[in-house]
């Protein structure tokens, strides 16, 4: 059965006739900032001598005359893209605020429409759905494109920010609704007058604070629900007479997707090995075919750290980890771990408030034996939503100082075992997965021959708490995906990222002669500067091989993706599609990875209805960009990659180059020496 694959866009037509714009030099009054990238292309015509001044900025009524503001007609076709779209996004701004909906922007200035949920009953909240609208010109059609997304769910307080704060501290506050306006509270506090009239946007800070629990996690089908919601919107919002007289919207249908677009990765970039055959999900095939190589390491001993009253359920934890229960069949059987629990050196705290003196005592008399290869199991009794950052911090805390013991740990939270120890079994799986790849053990492999490529992946995570992005690097993946060490920045330090990047490829090239390409997959758009020493080290090394850099984002639901029509409507496209949504010259694709492939008739139950991942590939080389056979190449192996997730059995669609360190940035800058033990860089020791 073929896809009939649609964008979630609805085109509109760029108008033929001149309009015209009214512009000025000075801001006079409330008025347009365009940056002197927006400039028209014949603003010379009003201001001459104007390109030669070279100011920052201009300012603009667009098509309303104003005082002061000088007429220009232009030809909207011929205009600077982002001029465009700014021109685009003002009248859609414009439009939503004149029927009484709210309006926001997102971080790159698109608009974020509210709309109120009005079925919804609660005495506390009222609730609210985003949908962002997206302008796009020409980037997949002959037309502008508005790119529709539906970006989850809000809740506002009913009671105004003067009633909450009796009950919690403003530090607590973020947005705030105020008179038909979205603000931040702490910085457009001078636009609130009326603190009895602003109310305030449920967060975390005062979900925690209000212990109102987070919204149950939805397993099902997204996509259908995604498109549900957009359909009602378009149909109400972009389709109305009204909008569209603002708006020459020219199809009331979706965007569908053109053939010479879409891709397919080869059938066999999905197989993966596994010790007894080859498979294809790791939720099934793990348990049946065996992992690839069992814990290879001699003398696996296994203690647990846990608080007194926990004895109880220790006992019962070790016993399904040895013995197992139903189909699960214990470490040994099931995963390949041959271990002995050693009771005996089990560290045991009495205080349950402030555990970490106890605990670090207790690592610190720890006598091991060089012999034997130690792994911690952690009764934590803190989950991941405490809201206590002290307590919060124990779990990171326990974790390095076991690393400084070369002491691989699994940390289970406690009220998480003994509310499910029924229903434990799909915890077990993934644990056991967890601690084979942790010692050393390989679950599975990529079904490829080996090449001499090096891939180097760049991930980060931003701390909210601190507002910083820390970045950690994986490198030298080798293309089965195998990695051989993790080296991790304090920040986003470019002189030191592009250092360690460039060493990685110093340190691969004596031991593995010169390879047939460098990949870098990194998080975001590399800078010249991040690039630099890496290109300078090739020149070092003299190394003719091509270097491409692959820009891999999860996609943010304000962004384009697309259904599949054509599949027992459960919209989602086939696993290893991928489409072009670049504009010709531009190499940027969505690429699809799921559990749906050619033979599937319908989606497995309790299974990820993960959405697309974003890619941009770009190389220092263009004419390196000219091989449609490389860059396919390319996509597979960032599809490829993404099947080597070992934390879980569930299928991921973020490959681990980026993923993996991604999750050594989340947690390294809790440490309290802000490094990684050495034992850590060459270990999975944060799965």
């Amino acid at each position: 059965m073929s896809q009939e694959l649609y964008f979630n866009i609805i085109t509109f037509d760029l108008p033929d006739k001149p309009i015209t714009f009214y512009l000025s030099k000075e801001k006079i009054g409330n008025a347009q900032k365009l940056y002197k990238t927006k400039f028209p292309t014949n603003i010379e015509d009003l201001f001459p001598g104007i390109k030669e001044e070279n100011p920052d900025f201009i300012y603009t009524s667009f098509i309303y005359e104003k005082e002061g503001y000088l007429p220009l007609k232009l030809n909207l076709k011929e205009q600077p893209t982002d001029l465009i779209k700014h021109y685009y996004n003002w009248r859609i701004k414009k439009f939503f605020k004149s029927i009484k909906k709210l309006v926001g922007q997102n971080f790159v200035n698109d608009n974020q429409i509210w709309i109120g949920n009005r079925s919804y009953q609660n005495k506390s909240f009222a609730q609210y759905y985003k949908f962002t609208v997206k302008v796009q010109i020409k980037e997949v059609s002959e037309y502008g494109e508005l790119v529709i997304s539906y970006d989850g769910m809000a809740k506002v307080f009913k009671k105004p920010i003067s009633e909450i704060i009796k009950h919690t501290s403003t530090t607590n506050l973020n947005k705030v609704v105020y008179k038909m306006r979205l603000l931040k509270y702490h910085k457009e506090k001078e636009f609130i007058d009326d603190n009895t009239m602003a109310y305030a946007i449920l967060n975390n800070d005062l979900r925690t604070a209000f212990n109102i629990q987070p919204e149950p996690k939805d397993d099902s089908n997204k996509y259908i629900s995604y498109k549900h919601k957009i359909d009602k919107f378009i149909q109400h919002f972009i389709l109305s007479e009204e909008f569209k007289k603002v708006i020459p919207v020219n199809n009331d249908d979706y965007l569908p997707v053109e053939i010479n677009r879409i891709g397919e990765v080869a059938d066999e970039s999905n197989d993966l090995v596994f010790q007894n055959g080859v498979g294809r999900n790791p939720k099934i095939d793990f348990k049946n075919l065996k992992p690839l190589n069992p814990c290879q390491l001699d003398n696996v001993h296994f203690f647990f750290i846990y608080h007194t009253s926990y004895a109880k359920e220790v006992e019962a934890l070790q016993k399904l980890l040895e013995d197992g229960t139903s189909w699960y069949k214990g470490l040994n059987i099931y995963a390949g771990v041959l271990a002995h629990f050693d009771n005996n050196v089990n560290i045991i705290f009495d205080d349950l408030e402030n555990p970490l003196p106890q605990i670090s005592q207790g690592i610190k008399d720890f006598k091991s034996d060089p012999n034997i290869n130690y792994v911690a199991i952690y009764l934590s009794p803190f989950n991941k939503h405490e809201p206590n950052l002290e307590k919060k911090l124990v779990y990171y805390k326990v974790k390095e100082q076991l690393l400084y013991k070369r002491i691989i740990s699994q940390v289970i939270e406690f009220d998480r075992f003994r509310r499910n120890q029924h229903k434990f079994i799909y915890d077990l799986t993934n644990i056991s997965l967890a601690l084979l790849a942790k010692l050393d053990g390989t679950p599975w492999q990529l079904n490829v021959k080996p090449k001499n490529e090096l891939v180097i992946g760049v991930g980060a995570f931003k701390n909210t708490e601190e507002n910083i992005r820390y970045v950690a690097s994986a490198f030298s993946f080798k293309n089965n995906g195998r990695f051989n060490e993790f080296h991790y920045f304090s920040k986003s330090d470019v002189k030191q990222l592009g250092g360690a990047l460039s060493d990685a490829i110093y340190q691969y090239v004596p031991t593995n002669q010169i390879p047939e390409k460098i990949v870098i997959h990194f998080y975001k758009d590399m800078k010249d500067e991040e690039i630099q020493p890496v290109l300078e080290m090739m020149d070092k090394l003299q190394l003719p091989c091509p270097l491409f850099v692959l820009n891999i984002n999860k996609t943010k639901s304000q962004d384009i993706i697309a259904f599949d029509q054509n599949w027992n409507g459960e919209l989602i496209p086939m696993s290893g599609t991928y489409i072009n949504i670049g504009p010709k010259g531009e190499y940027k694709y969505l690429l699809f990875n799921n559990l749906r492939y050619n033979n599937t008739v319908k989606y497995p139950s309790h299974s990820s209805y993960s959405f697309p991942i974003k890619l941009k590939i770009s190389s220092p080389t263009p004419e390196a960009l000219n091989d449609s056979k490389m860059i396919r190449k390319l996509i597979e192996q960032v599809y490829q990659f993404s099947r080597l997730y070992w934390k879980s059995l569930r299928q991921q669609n973020v490959p681990i180059t980026i993923k993996y360190p991604e999750m050594v940035a989340e947690i390294a800058p809790r440490f309290e020496s802000k490094e990684i033990p050495p034992f850590g860089q060459e270990t999975l020791w944060f799965l």
